[in-house]
């Protein structure tokens, strides 16, 4: 056993059979903690015997070494020390950013290899005393210990088991895994995803394993990792209304919002209980009829086009009922012709309200077409003055709708100060349209052979052309070959074919995989070291080489195939300088072993996660009074990703008037994390910076004045 010495001080707890990741744990924790006396042990019950006799305020445990470590022991050190915290080592890859989710605060997953600055950072954020911090997340205790946190040790240890929970009123639901996946839940009146929904939002209680139990259907396809996150933002989303609802006073007006994009419903929602209307949410039709039916509320906001069925189907629907005919409906969408169609068709259709809108301009619409109860006096509004005729034009001009409602707020939309929840970037002082170099040739134009340029299809150097252009062209035109990269490393190799990601390579195989990882522990040196020299030869990853020698199965090689690509690519993104090119033609043999492809804006957001703060430099500084905006595409492209939770509670907030610092403010982040996120998005060219003073001042500027600005030509 192996101390350092300490003061009165912090007590740590350490976990870990390896003996040199043991020593780099604690030259970790002496950094963080330089006055803690930290305790090293090799099994769990010498850490099991260790902790009957002190009382350790941290524990670091490495899940992957210790077989036997789990819910039992984890829930034995929640009696025993109920203040600890406990940091665990995993090589399972985990979605970035983890301790942001709401919920998982007991316990921290480190991925490893973990990044020395992150682990330094984790462990002093865990060790502080608190006092002015008492609030943040990060102070979470053992004995805040959630269910959550036992099934992600369940899933990345890849059990097949039947865990039972018991909540704290006696109520019971269980969990089925297999091979590390969860395929079944039962709660309480739910089965399959809607009760392990329903099972991540307890707190307190007792958990167990259960034997002999026969399988259970399969109710759950979705993965484990994703399927966490999104249980668990369902429970961040119903703790962030509860407050809200509170304040409510009873008899407000109801409104049903439906729509499939969940950031757009968010700030429906926002503004709407801010203006003191009850808000409930539906994302499908169908869920749209059954809530309509349920809680009646006076008034639909209804887009029209829906995952599984049309507005007008919906409307039809609605009216078939007694119960819901007198509903009325606004639809809330930018398909005019179809709608002034469904609108003679459906009765119940009053109303249409523009995408994008503003927050002043739903409200107002809103107010509009809220039917009057019977007891409420008729207002009488003065009629708004007709709106001169302007000199000049406005910038951006937005394009007259097809249609209008007479009753509708439109003339007014000049004077709302607000910008709309999407938002292009502000106008001032903003670039000149560029030439669509980017866009290919008309077939009619002469287009210049490849071999002029060495065969290169495109190339180009990231000061003028970014790593995401040179994606976004590999998608639009569906190019298959090897995307190259030359930095001051050895380069690096993407293979993409009919415009998606295969994986990325090196030639250099101890740059692409520096320390063999767990997996190959069991396979003979010089097989390895085999494999390493044909990937020097070929590019091909050592995994798949072993993969076709049968040292390593099929499964694990491709998931280390994929992620040490991302993690190379990943070193790109920070690079100060990057030269590219494009060389189309069939892929090599070995690229085919790969299943499945990734779309290149997947691909790139998962390379992204992997940059940490002190790799970007002077580039993870932002005016924290700098606001984010969507670009042309950036709103429609970010409704594709799969973000994590935090990921899109940081992309709900880009209305293109909240800062930097107010979006960090809004998710209780520090200025640090919040600019790690906002470079993934800045990366991906989904949003811009603009200086904080440039929106509203940009809205009082007509278009020749902002030309002239953009030409140099000053106001």
């Amino acid at each position: 056993m192996k101390q350092k010495k300490s003061k009165q001080s912090a007590r740590i707890l350490v976990l870990e059979p390896d003996e040199q990741l043991g020593s780099a744990i604690l030259n970790v924790l002496h950094e963080a903690a330089p006055e803690a006396l930290v305790e090293m042990t090799r099994s769990l019950e010498e850490a099991q015997q260790l902790v009957l006799g002190v009382k350790p305020e941290l524990f670091v445990l490495d899940v992957d070494a210790i077989q036997d470590l789990g819910q039992d022991f984890l829930y034995d050190l929640r009696t025993s020390h109920p203040n600890a915290r406990a940091i665990i080592l995993t090589g399972v890859h985990l979605p970035e950013q983890r301790e942001q989710v709401a919920g998982l605060g007991a316990i921290h997953f480190l991925e490893k290899p973990v990044a020395h600055w992150d682990f330094v950072e984790l462990a002093q954020r865990l060790l502080q005393r608190p006092t002015e911090t008492a609030a943040e997340k990060f102070q979470g205790t053992l004995r805040d210990l959630q269910f959550t946190d036992i099934i992600q040790l369940k899933c990345m240890s890849g059990a097949t088991a039947v865990v039972e929970f018991t909540g704290s009123n006696g109520e019971k639901a269980r969990v089925f895994f297999e091979k590390g996946q969860v395929r079944h839940a039962t709660a309480p009146g739910r089965q399959g995803m809607a009760a392990f929904n329903e099972i991540v939002r307890w707190k307190g209680g007792t958990v167990s394993e259960v034997a002999d139990v026969p399988d259970g259907p399969r109710t759950i396809e979705m993965d484990w990792q994703q399927l966490l996150m999104e249980a668990v933002r369902g429970a961040d989303e119903a703790a962030a209304t509860a407050p809200k609802k509170s304040r409510k006073k009873k008899g407000n007006p109801k409104i049903l919002a439906i729509d499939d994009s969940l950031m757009l419903l968010s700030f429906v929602k926002e503004v709407l209980i801010e203006a003191n209307y009850d808000v409930t949410t539906a994302s499908t039709g169908e869920e749209a009829v059954r809530e309509a039916q349920s809680s009646l509320p006076d008034l639909l906001l209804l887009d029209f086009i829906l995952p599984d069925m049309r507005g007008d189907e919906v409307c039809r629907r609605l009216l078939e009922n007694p119960g819901t005919a007198a509903i009325p409906v606004v639809y809330m969408s930018g398909y005019g012709a179809e709608l002034q169609a469904s609108r003679s068709e459906n009765s119940n259709v009053i109303g249409f309200l523009n995408k994008p809108f503003t927050s002043d301009l739903l409200i107002k619409t809103v107010e509009t077409h809220m039917p009057k109860k019977s007891e409420e006096p008729e207002q009488t509004k003065p009629k708004p003055a007709e709106p001169e005729p302007a000199a000049e034009a406005d910038f951006p001009v937005e394009q007259e709708p097809a249609y209008r409602e007479a009753s509708e707020v439109g003339p007014e939309i000049t004077q709302m100060p607000e910008t709309p929840w999407w938002t292009p970037a502000p106008a001032v002082d903003a670039p000149v349209a560029a030439p669509a170099a980017f866009e290919p040739a008309a077939e009619q134009y002469y287009i210049p052979d490849a071999s002029l340029t060495g065969g290169a299809y495109f190339c180009g150097d990231t000061r003028f052309f970014s790593i995401n252009r040179a994606l976004q062209i590999i998608a639009t035109q569906k190019l298959t070959g090897t995307l190259q990269f030359f930095w001051d490393k050895q380069p690096v190799e993407l293979l993409t074919q009919n415009g998606q990601v295969r994986f990325a390579t090196s030639r250099d195989p101890e740059l692409y995989c520096p320390e063999a990882p767990v997996t190959l522990s069991n396979v003979d040196p010089d097989r390895i070291a085999a494999a390493r020299a044909q990937q020097q030869e070929t590019g091909s990853p050592l995994f798949i080489a072993l993969a076709q020698e049968n040292l390593i199965s099929h499964e694990p090689a491709m998931e280390l195939t994929q992620q040490h690509g991302q993690k190379l690519f990943a070193e790109l993104w920070s690079a100060p300088c990057v030269r590219f090119s494009f060389q189309e033609g069939a892929l090599p043999d070995f690229a085919t072993v790969i299943s499945g492809e990734l779309d290149v804006d997947q691909f790139a957001l998962a390379t992204l996660r992997f940059v940490q703060f002190p790799q970007l430099g002077d580039r993870a500084y932002y005016d924290p009074a700098s606001v984010p905006a969507y670009t042309r595409d950036g709103f429609e492209r970010v409704q594709n990703l799969r973000l994590t939770v935090a990921e899109a509670q940081f992309a709900s907030q880009f209305n293109g008037v909240r800062s930097v610092q107010q979006i960090a403010k809004n998710l209780r982040l520090d200025l640090k994390l919040a600019s790690v996120t906002l470079f993934r998005f800045l990366a991906l060219e989904i949003v811009e910076c603009w200086p904080g003073g440039s929106v509203a001042g940009g809205e009082r500027k007509g278009v020749f004045q902002r030309l002239g600005q953009a030409i140099g030509l000053g106001d």
